[in-house]
């Protein structure tokens, strides 16, 4: 039980701090609110499919592609850094 409250709480809170976190509360709210949408349409038409795709797909898409931009950014310094590469 410990462990869905805790899987709970990590969609709307910091793991590092606890706190709530506003970008998750609200990008879990639009997660929520166009599936309840999607789910209860008798049927979706395609701008809803569309939508859908965009509004979920494309948050965790951008997420992903800004994650790497520090992962970049350190493998970058720590190649400026490398003592082999100065010496060839």
């Amino acid at each position: 039980m410990n462990g869905i409250k805790n899987w709970l709480a990590g969609m709307f809170t910091n793991p590092a701090t606890g706190q709530a976190s506003h970008t998750k509360i609200w990008a879990n709210v639009a997660f929520g609110s166009m599936t309840y949408k999607f789910l209860t349409a008798i049927e979706p038409v395609e701008w809803m499919w569309w939508c859908f795709g965009v509004v979920v797909g494309g948050y965790a898409l951008g997420k992903r592609g800004l994650s790497i931009i520090p992962q970049v950014a350190a493998i970058r310094k720590e190649d400026a850094n490398d003592p082999d590469d100065a010496a060839e």
